[in-house]
């Protein structure tokens, strides 16, 4: 086991670590002089990172589909390290088309990875957590934990169902020491689109969903926050000694969720008396 001066150094828990937000966030808490097991499906583009990190980082094949597989790469860091500080679930993919043209396969598929695999990593790490009194828990999420764009639906949902858990969650965990935080980004300059799974084509819907899929596939990388960025962002909430239970990175999530609340405020107001006739007097 290395010797970890805790109150110094961090030990991080990262899933979905081959490349994007997992690596970007693998290499600057590293940088930094913290711990880090990064776990993925495939771990060898992290190889270069193990020789020029050998005291640091510790390597796990993880499919966050397989419950016992997350128990053992708990296990494994606990056993290098001594103890977990953050646990950052990253691990998902994106699934983009009309909810109507999303076949039953598709859907489970990508709520066994999206929501899940967060599950099945939560039941592993959370006992090492609530053990120190002390930990944060980082979701990776999206805007559309908030809202949906037409060909996101069922992206959408994954991210609801993971906020809905978080928002319980952190309450559950407060007294116990523990933060959580959702990041909650738009469009990113990663490989999440370009790996994306896409469900069948309707015609009906290509005033709709087909002009969100050609702007997803027009934007150009150069115009788009990379990974880094979100990485030093997930750095400072981490550090924070308030941190944040949600945080919105750029101007078009930001919007994108103010309106989204802001349109529910208003039709709360305006259905509000038909609302309180359910009150029972």
């Amino acid at each position: 086991m290395v010797d970890v001066d805790s109150s110094a150094h961090r030990t991080w828990f990262v899933t979905g670590t081959s490349s994007g937000i997992g690596r970007a966030l693998v290499v600057a808490a590293l940088e930094r002089g913290d711990r880090v097991a990064a776990t993925a499906r495939d771990t060898e583009p992290l190889t270069d990172l193990v020789g020029r990190f050998p005291d640091q980082l510790v390597v796990a094949e993880l499919d966050v589909r397989d419950e016992e597989a997350a128990r053992a790469a708990v296990q494994r860091t606990v056993d290098a390290f001594g103890r977990i500080d953050v646990v950052v679930n990253n691990a998902a993919y994106g699934l983009f088309g009309a909810v109507e043209a999303t076949s039953d396969k598709q859907a489970r598929e990508l709520f066994d990875t999206n929501v899940h695999g967060v599950l099945n990593v939560l039941r592993a790490a959370l006992p090492v957590l609530r053990r120190q009194r002390a930990g944060h828990v980082v979701q990776m999420s999206a805007l559309f934990g908030h809202m949906a764009w037409p060909g996101c639906g069922i992206l959408a949902a994954t991210k609801h169902a993971v906020g809905g858990l978080t928002e319980a969650l952190a309450i559950e965990l407060a007294p116990l020491g523990i933060s959580c935080t959702m990041i909650e980004p738009a469009q990113l300059a990663t490989p999440f689109v370009a790996n994306a799974v896409l469900a069948e084509s309707i015609p009906d819907y290509d005033q709709t969903v087909g002009a969100l899929l050609r702007s997803l596939g027009a934007a150009s990388p150069e115009s788009l926050p990379d990974a880094a960025r979100v990485a030093a962002a997930v750095l400072g909430v981490v550090d924070a000694e308030q941190p944040p239970l949600h945080l919105a990175l750029g101007s078009t999530a930001e919007t994108e969720i103010r309106r989204a609340h802001t349109t529910r405020l208003r039709e709360l107001d305006d259905w509000a008396a038909t609302s309180r006739e359910f009150d029972v007097s």
